[in-house]
């Protein structure tokens, strides 16, 4: 089996740092672009490019920040400064997608002349600065944080291979509405996103069990251990998108002394860990029985 290449801890930030430039010039070039080519779909991925610059953001931060410890104050330390980004990029990314939809619309009934050729070059230099930021981060598959910045960087680097469509439509057959109906598509993609943004941040802010968790295979789980005899309060929830939390009541027998509970508990954590992603999980024992403190009282 073929090894994956694996970023050192160290390199990640730096790899980052030079992705997020990447995709400033990118921004940068597609907007003077767009503006002098008159093409609102140009302008719209530069738009859209924008969420990566903010998405690359969120990623490095997240990892300057997790190297923080945690304060009286603030006892699981930043972690969720990510989500309060992420609701502030998805909103302001529906505002820019309305503006886009808006004009889109208006030219969409009066197409305007668009310069094809110029809408071509900005669009594949585009689709392949984001193709390069994105194999700069390649390997590091098992951090969830790097893997969704990745995602945004392949999704901008397809969305500019469609204007690159549109470009070659209006240079070769003077389409120019096709430039707004690829704008209105680019538009609608990036609401679709925002949403789902919105909505994985409403969720961890509100505490509720994570995407791709199912609470009862979580207490299933729990209960296949031989020792269990029972659980209760069990709740499932995530600090950010990539941090699972987990606490429980779990019921064990009244003859187990100190030690067996304590790896019972070990290994319960474990099992949590390896097949849910819990990465904290707190789990208070409880005992059947008449008990008194930790010794059981039998008749």
């Amino acid at each position: 089996m073929a090894q994956s290449h694996h970023i050192p801890d160290g390199q990640l930030g730096p790899k980052l740092l030079a992705s997020i430039a990447i995709n400033i010039v990118i921004l940068t070039a597609q907007l003077i672009g767009g503006m002098l080519a008159g093409s609102i779909a140009l302008i719209a991925d530069a738009l859209h490019n924008l969420t990566d610059v903010a998405a690359l953001c969120m990623s490095y931060g997240a990892l300057r920040v997790s190297r923080r410890p945690a304060s009286p104050r603030y006892t699981f330390a930043f972690q969720r400064a990510e989500v309060l980004a992420a609701v502030l990029n998805a909103t302001s990314l529906i505002a820019v997608s309305a503006f886009v939809a808006v004009e889109a619309l208006r030219r969409l009934s009066s197409p305007e002349p668009v310069a094809g050729g110029l809408v071509m070059a900005f669009a594949a230099f585009g689709m392949i600065a984001n193709a390069a930021a994105a194999w700069l981060l390649r390997g590091h598959g098992s951090n969830l944080n790097i893997r969704s910045a990745v995602l945004h960087l392949v999704s901008d680097s397809v969305a500019s291979f469609g204007v690159l469509i549109a470009g070659a439509l209006i240079h070769w057959f003077g389409w120019f509405v096709v430039d707004p109906i690829v704008s209105l598509l680019l538009a609608a993609w990036m609401i679709r996103e925002s949403v789902g943004l919105l909505r994985t941040a409403a969720n961890i802010l509100m505490q509720g069990v994570p995407d791709g968790v199912e609470l009862a295979l979580v207490e299933s789980a729990i209960r296949e251990h031989p020792l269990v005899e029972d659980v209760h309060d069990l709740h499932v929830w995530a600090m950010t998108s990539s941090n699972i939390v987990l606490s429980a009541h779990v019921v064990l027998p009244c003859e187990l002394g100190e030690p067996e509970r304590l790896e019972t508990v070990k290994q319960l954590k474990s099992m949590l860990h390896d097949r849910f992603e819990v990465e904290h999980a707190t789990m208070e024992t409880e005992t059947t029985g008449v008990c008194t403190g930790m010794s059981c009282d039998k008749e």
